[in-house]
């Protein structure tokens, strides 16, 4: 990774900036399905309890073994895969959470939420190229997801594609204009071009959306010094 975008992530880090990978509107389980953007799948795949319930109250270790079990006796179960995938994401093992995606794709779980997820999961492990063809397929499912074009800046703006991962990052905000992780991103992709009044109208914005985010107006001042 090079050193400016280094520089990016350790700066969101250092203000614990995190985005749900999986996107989770109602909380997590497998039978619910909850975990992907949309419940209407081709194929129906569900889940037993334990394992349900293990995903409800966000106990991925014991989650882990449970849909191993499940997957023992149902191979096939492309839902089990998923959110065996997505667990194993949460206890920060990506390798394993890239694979069991593209195992649950390949048997025809394809919403867009696990494009968006393996993008993320690609994006972690440094695999730039995979994580852009990754956003793009869930932008070919859903072009109107804002959270599908952040997902691709941020492929962009990790390959240091300036140009593009603009582009993607105000196609989200034009799409959701309260996207606030959209604007924080671009206004730190701003910053690293020197568009630092761009970078500062960003993150105005944020702070009218939200007064209270610690990170938009300290790194608005850090700006404002300079």
């Amino acid at each position: 990774m090079t050193g400016r975008v280094q520089s990016i992530f350790q700066f969101l880090c250092l203000f614990s900036l995190t985005f749900s990978l999986a996107l989770l509107s109602s909380g997590p389980g497998c039978s619910r399905g909850v975990l992907q953007k949309r419940p209407v799948l081709e194929k129906t795949w569900t889940c037993d309890k334990a394992a349900d319930d293990a995903m409800q109250r966000q106990d991925y270790e014991a989650a882990i073994p449970l849909h191993q079990r499940l997957l023992e006796k149902e191979p096939a179960n492309a839902r089990a895969l998923y959110h065996l995938g997505y667990a194993y994401g949460q206890t920060d093992n990506h390798v394993e959470e890239a694979c069991y995606y593209e195992k649950a794709i390949a048997l025809g779980f394809k919403q867009d939420g696990i494009f968006f997820n393996l993008g993320m999961a690609y994006g972690e492990l440094n695999q730039i190229e995979q994580s852009i063809r990754a956003f793009e397929k869930a932008l070919h499912i859903d072009p109107d997801s804002a959270d599908n074009h952040f997902g691709l800046a941020i492929a962009y703006q990790r390959s240091v594609v300036d140009n593009l991962a603009e582009k993607e990052f105000l196609k989200a905000i034009e799409i959701d204009p309260a996207h606030v992780d959209a604007r924080l991103y671009l206004s730190l992709l701003y910053t690293d071009m020197g568009e630092l009044q761009k970078a500062c109208e960003q993150l105005r914005k944020i702070l009218e959306i939200d007064p209270t985010h610690r990170g938009a107006r300290e790194f608005l001042e850090r700006i404002e010094k300079q």
